[in-house]
């Protein structure tokens, strides 16, 4: 009996429908190593698809695990090949349907070998034992559970290459991914000793990074003592102050009305065991391209970006030579002797993404590779809410700031400072349209104290909280300096700043990122109570950290709280 021809047909059809494969789109890396999840965009997927690694240049073939998979797509790690893993082998990629249907993209995947491209946002590194690191780079894997073998971050003599020890990593908190590495610095380091960092992977091992591992600074707030050292050029408040390769940079400032804002830049080496100012004189620098008074700024390097050379500063903000607020951001690079590059020369002062909007009274901190900026007033004198971040470029530009979440309250003549994979906000004053020159304390001023965790992987913050502990002080126009374990707050407008009351305040950082109760200085102990000194606001603060270990906070300029008038004096704590 003969079938019929529609039934014969459909037969027909079904077999080549069982034997064609899925069309295959794309793979995506198509570099990385054993573990590295890669994505297959396609259609046609069916249940879950087998897939396997075969080496273009011969050998045994090696099926993926199929993690995830939908009609047009599949992720999957590459597979341990054994010897093939090794960096430039070739493998096509083939994908085949539970119904026996294949499809093989050409040569899609090569095994490569790690490559580093920073640590901790830095061409170099530095950190304590036992404190958290990051590696950024790619072609590390990506694994869910501690392999057998064949990967690991390596601590070597930076003379004999030898693996000295090697750090720990936490898998099962997806820690080893394929494109950034979160370790921990080894306990059996040495102090004070630099070491060369290195990924293996059964690709190869990447070329290595310097890491220095740091003795941990310890430090009493309540034993200091301050000394009077070389005093600025000329009198000056609502400056900004940064350290870099060892030399203090006053920029800008002002020094009288909200209008007298200054361009001048001036530095000053310090003196590596004191943290006194090396020279009786600052030496002029290379000026702003235009005046600007209360805007924040900071230094990059290697060791906290990806900036080369010297460093760059940046001066971010602030309010121009007629009182208005801008958005602009100068940034200079700056010459081994301390200088920047003269006028119209390469690197001198230029202009790098603005701010989304124009702030002054604002603060500023770098952490791993991104510039952070908080509240500050707007161009009407209004406080902000608003927190920014940018990225730093190995050029020394700035990609493009990006919004994150914003502050509790609007703040203004605050601190913004970081500590331990957090940022911090304290005090500053919520009320609008306040003097930057007033010695007067504003009705709305504040003691609270906010934190939130920075996420290193994105650099993005989840929402701030309010610390259970506040500063004590309702307090603004201050500075807050982040030394060991400890936050360092000094000057200010607050309840008793006239007699220097509470002039020096402390606290110290908890593990868990809560700040414990404050606790205030007194005597000799602060500035205002040793020979020659002064109550103080307005001013700038800086730490430097000796050869030794030891944190020196350095206070530069300001208004003396009781004459109303700028001053030029430079104290520094040893």
């Amino acid at each position: 009996m003969h079938r019929p021809i529609r039934a014969i047909a459909l037969v027909a059809a079904l077999a080549c429908s069982s034997t064609k494969g899925p069309p295959l789109t794309s793979l995506t890396p198509a570099t990385g190593t054993a573990g590295t999840l890669v994505t297959i965009a396609g259609s046609g997927f069916v249940q879950t698809p087998k897939v396997t690694f075969i080496p273009v240049g011969g050998g045994n073939a090696v099926d993926g695990v199929v993690h995830d998979f939908t009609p047009t797509s599949l992720d999957v790690n590459v597979p341990d090949a054994g010897a093939r893993n090794a960096d430039g082998t070739v493998f096509d990629v083939r994908v085949t349907n539970p119904d026996g249907g294949a499809t093989t993209l050409a040569k899609a995947f090569t095994m490569t070998g790690p490559t580093v491209s920073d640590i901790n946002g830095g061409l170099a590194g530095s950190g304590t034992v036992g404190s958290l690191f990051i590696l950024d780079g790619n072609h590390f894997g990506d694994l869910a559970a501690a392999p057998a073998s064949g990967y690991s971050v390596d601590f070597r003599d930076s003379t004999t290459n030898a693996v000295v020890a090697s750090a720990a990593v936490d898998f099962a908190n997806s820690d080893w991914q394929d494109i950034f590495i979160v370790g921990t610095v080894p306990g059996t380091l040495g102090s004070s000793t630099t070491y060369k960092v290195t990924v293996t992977t059964p690709s190869g091992t990447s070329a290595p990074l310097n890491f220095l591992v740091t003795g941990a600074v310890s430090f009493s707030p309540a034993t200091i003592q301050w000394t009077a050292t070389s005093n600025l050029p000329a009198a000056v408040q609502g400056l900004s102050a940064v350290i870099a390769n060892s030399y203090l940079y006053a920029l800008g400032g002002n020094n009288g009305a909200k209008t007298a804002n200054l361009s001048t830049v001036s530095f000053n080496p310090v003196t590596p065991a004191t943290g006194a100012l090396a020279n009786p004189s600052w030496t002029a620098a290379t000026p702003l391209p235009d005046k600007r008074g209360f805007a924040a700024a900071v230094s990059a390097n290697s060791f906290n970006s990806i900036v080369t050379g010297n460093g760059n500063l940046y001066v971010i903000g602030g309010l121009d030579g007629a009182g208005a607020a801008t958005s602009t951001v100068y940034t200079a690079a700056l010459n081994p002797d301390g200088s920047l590059p003269a006028a119209a020369a390469p690197g001198t002062w230029g202009t790098t993404t603005a701010l989304p909007q124009a702030l002054f009274g604002e603060s500023a901190v770098i952490f791993h590779g991104r510039i952070y900026v908080a509240g500050g007033n707007d161009s009407t004198g209004a406080p902000s809410a608003k927190v920014y971040s940018a990225h730093i470029k190995g050029d020394g530009s700035l990609d493009a700031w990006q919004t994150l979440p914003d502050l509790p309250a609007a703040v203004a003549y605050h601190q913004l400072v970081t500590s331990g994979g957090y940022l911090y906000v304290l005090g500053g004053t919520n009320a609008s349209s306040i003097d930057p020159v007033s010695k007067t304390q504003s009705s709305a001023s504040s003691g609270s104290i906010y934190d939130a965790p920075i996420n290193i992987r994105t650099g993005g913050i989840s929402a701030w909280t309010a610390n259970a502990s506040s500063m004590g002080k309702s307090r603004e126009k201050f500075s807050a300096v982040v030394a060991g374990s400890f936050v360092l707050i000094s000057g200010g407008l607050y309840a008793g700043a006239t007699t220097g009351s509470s002039e020096q305040s402390y606290a110290s950082i908890n593990s868990d990122g809560s700040i414990s109760s404050f606790n205030g200085a007194t005597g000799s102990h602060t500035i205002s109570g040793s020979a020659g000194g002064y109550d103080f606001f307005n001013h700038a603060a800086v730490l430097f950290v000796d050869s030794a270990g030891n944190p020196h906070v350095i206070v530069i300029g300001g208004e003396d709280t009781n004459a109303g008038t700028p001053v030029a004096g430079v104290w520094y704590q040893h």
